[in-house]
């Protein structure tokens, strides 16, 4: 995962996805002991959410402490580094996330998207009077209405729409296009 990465890792239930999604972000850490700062992790649900973090911080402490960690052999094997290197770094990783906990970001996917809305609009210089919508049937609607009404001025479209009603009222189907 490098600079200005998107990862989307998607999988079922019970393929082991939580160990696979820990062992990375672990792996992350033992790279770069900050980088849990640049990492946004975004979750389905609460649960799932309160299970990553949960676990993440277990295993460090477990590997701070001297405890067994499943984790261990991986991080051994793709950092490069020692047992004995891990379990120092990981009281220093443990550290500083708990001091920084606003940069340990793991966030259900509907509290990320809220942040997104409410924080992105400011970001780009809209006014606080705008509205988005996320009702499919709504978004689509406007756009066939704005389709039609631009088709008093484009004739290459007014043209393929006739076209298109005539052939549907031919073939006994809806011309309707807000109806298909």
């Amino acid at each position: 995962m490098g600079q200005g990465t998107l990862t989307i890792y998607s999988a079922s239930a019970g393929s082991g996805k939580t160990y696979k999604l820990t062992s990375i972000y672990l792996a992350h850490l033992f790279r770069s002991r900050y980088s849990y700062r640049k990492i946004l992790a975004v979750t389905f649900t609460n649960k799932a959410t309160a299970e990553m973090k949960s676990r993440i911080l277990d295993h460090l402490h477990k590997l701070a402490v001297g405890e067994n960690s499943d984790y261990l052999p991986g991080l051994v094997k793709s950092t490069g580094k020692t047992e004995e290197w891990i379990r120092n770094e990981s009281k220093e990783i443990l550290n500083s996330i708990l001091h920084d906990s606003r940069g340990f970001q793991y966030l259900q996917s509907i509290v990320f998207s809220r942040r997104c809305f409410v924080l992105l609009p400011e970001e780009v210089g809209l006014h606080s009077g705008f509205s988005i919508e996320l009702d499919h049937t709504t978004i689509l609607s406007t756009a066939v209405d704005e389709m039609i009404a631009s088709a008093t001025v484009d004739t290459q479209l007014k043209n393929w729409l006739i076209t298109y009603a005539k052939s549907n009222i031919e073939e006994e189907k809806s011309w309707n296009l807000k109806t298909l």
